[in-house]
């Protein structure tokens, strides 16, 4: 099963790991440090087999996507302008033929990218060329100011599970 947990309400960056550690005693019952490493290309991953995980932040949220399926990758973004040309220069054609030309869809569209990259551990560059399989199981989540998404192997969750940090 794939997870997701979120936080907000700080730096997003700061926020990830100690969201990795409460998440992980949430969905696994784990404590304490968790054993992790990274993969050839830089990815956080635990040094249990069959379990994987996916963190990301953006402004002041950050995610963690949990499976015992398979690898997973999250992705959040906090909603922005962005340089007018920005999606011609990131878009795949397939993209760019759905994309509605707000901010917001961008938004939706760079998230189902970046988790997929996440999910396979694929360099996400040029960024143009990717082009997101129409097979892969995922799910886009939005709030008022941001658009998130999840790639993974089993059936992706219904929402975020959003919880409160230990200050």
């Amino acid at each position: 099963m794939t997870v997701i947990f979120g936080t907000g309400g700080g730096d997003g960056r700061t926020l990830a790991r100690p969201l990795l550690r409460r998440a992980a005693g949430l969905a696994w019952g784990w404590s304490g440090e968790l054993a992790l490493e990274r993969s050839p290309r830089g990815k956080p991953r635990f040094a249990v087999p069959g379990r994987w995980l996916s963190l990301s932040h953006s402004g002041g949220y950050a995610l963690c996507a949990l499976s015992d399926d398979g690898p997973v990758g999250v992705d959040i973004e906090v909603i922005r302008v962005h340089r007018a040309n920005l999606p011609d220069y990131v878009l795949s054609p397939e993209e760019k033929a759905r994309f509605d030309g707000s901010w917001e869809d961008f938004a939706r569209l760079w998230t189902l990218k970046e988790s997929w990259c996440k999910m396979q551990d694929v360099s996400l560059y040029p960024p143009r060329e990717i082009v997101t399989p129409p097979g892969c199981p995922h799910r886009s989540y939005g709030g008022a100011d941001w658009r998130a998404a999840v790639c993974c192997k089993g059936r992706p969750p219904e929402e975020i599970q959003w919880i409160r940090l230990p200050e």
